[in-house]
């Protein structure tokens, strides 16, 4: 979407942010560190520069965010990478819109920011365009492998009480990333972002609680399916509306250096 047709505050905010090249490199402080020390020092610098977006802002930085690179006026679906008509939106939508999409919460914000005013629950790093049909099907899942195929989304989705949400192979490293951001960016309200300490773990996780599995299968499609042009892309974008970055997405190594002993990935 052309920058004159953003709502005039928010294109205010970003023409006056300095691009990321014309700072000092931040990693550049992290040296040696390893595991939980590492986490923390990569926590402050992904926190750097954010501001936080309004729920009605996130239709705006998802059109530009997840314009579709043929499609003039259409958004890429996180995972069905179906191209949708950028009018279409929720709630909102023309009649003769077909299909709807929404904005998915990657980390689902029933684990564990529900209200608007907590920063997770508007943070485009990890919110993304999809089918209103995809993001009910996916729910507040877990991420593993298997399950039952549903073409639509591109995804695999398992059934019952360990039921969890496999994405297509084109989405799982963005996917990774954007939960391992999620991880290190939010680590209990240091900085007034209303929201607790996020954890990725290598179990199923309950409704409510702040954690998101697994972390060892996420690692894996992390390091299988590296960084695209089409990602970075986004990622730039991104960090132009909300002001920082994904540490993960900049500095892939990083993920190994913090949770690779955990997972037994040497």
């Amino acid at each position: 979407m052309p920058a004159r047709c953003l709502p005039a505050a928010l294109f205010a905010v970003i023409s006056a942010v300095t691009p990321a090249t014309a700072a000092a490199d931040p990693y550049a402080t992290l040296g040696r560190l390893e595991g939980q020390e590492l986490k923390r020092a990569v926590s402050t610098i992904s926190a750097r520069g954010h501001r936080p977006l309004s729920y009605r802002d996130l239709w705006d930085v998802l059109k530009e965010a997840d314009r579709h690179p043929a499609k003039v006026h259409h958004v890429v679906g996180i995972y069905s990478r179906r191209a949708i008509p950028a009018e279409c939106t929720e709630g909102k939508a023309p009649s003769s819109c077909d299909q709807k999409w929404n904005r998915e919460h990657v980390w689902p914000k029933s684990k564990a920011f529900p209200r608007r005013d907590q920063w997770a629950h508007t943070d485009a790093h990890h919110v993304a365009a999809e089918l209103v049909r995809c993001n009910s099907v996916r729910g507040n899942l877990d991420f593993d492998v298997g399950g039952q195929s549903y073409p639509e989304c591109a995804s695999r989705r398992g059934k019952g009480a360990s039921a969890t949400w496999e994405p297509s192979d084109a989405a799982k490293g963005q996917v990774a990333r954007m939960l391992m951001y999620v991880a290190v960016r939010y680590e209990g309200d240091p900085l007034g972002d209303k929201t607790p300490n996020l954890e990725l773990v290598r179990r199923l996780t309950r409704d409510g609680e702040p954690n998101l599995g697994n972390l060892c299968v996420l690692l894996r499609w992390h390091q299988r399916f590296p960084t695209t042009a089409a990602e970075r892309e986004r990622h730039e974008v991104v960090a132009r509306f909300q002001g920082n970055r994904n540490p993960f997405v900049e500095q892939p190594s990083l993920a190994q250096r913090i949770w690779g002993r955990e997972c037994g990935v040497g």
